[in-house]
C-alpha cells in the first residue's frame, strides 16, 4: 500500500473566528500535508428546489491518523472532497479509508 500512496493531500479542518458583532466567520485550514491514494467509487445525483447536483464519492486512504473525523475536507490538487467517514480499524492498523464527496 505504502508504494500506492501517490498524491500530496492537505487536511482542512474549519476554523470559527469572532467577527466582533456577536457572531462568527467560518473559514478552513489546513493542518496536516499526508500523502494518500484516491479511487474514484461512483456518484448520484441529488436534486433540490430548481437544482440538479452531480456528486462523486472517493474513496481515500492514507496512513493511520486519530485526528482526522467526518466533516473535515481533503485537497488533493485544486480538488476538494468532504469527509463523510472515516474507516478506521483501531491502533494495529496501519491506514484510515477516507469516505468523501467532492465539492462542486
Amino acid at each position: 500500500m505504502i508504494g500506492k500512496l501517490n498524491r500530496r493531500a492537505t487536511l482542512l479542518k474549519k476554523v470559527r473566528s469572532d467577527d466582533g458583532g456577536g457572531g462568527y466567520t467560518e473559514s478552513w485550514t489546513g493542518f496536516a500535508a499526508v500523502w494518500a491514494t484516491l479511487k474514484a467509487m461512483g456518484g448520484n445525483d441529488v436534486f433540490g428546489p430548481d437544482a440538479l447536483e452531480a456528486r462523486g464519492k472517493y474513496r481515500i486512504d492514507l496512513r493511520r491518523r486519530t485526528d482526522v473525523t467526518a466533516g473535515m475536507r481533503v485537497e488533493i490538487a485544486s480538488r476538494r472532497f468532504d469527509i463523510v467517514v472515516v474507516e478506521d480499524e483501531g491502533p494495529a492498523a496501519s491506514f484510515i479509508t477516507l469516505i468523501c464527496e467532492e465539492m462542486p
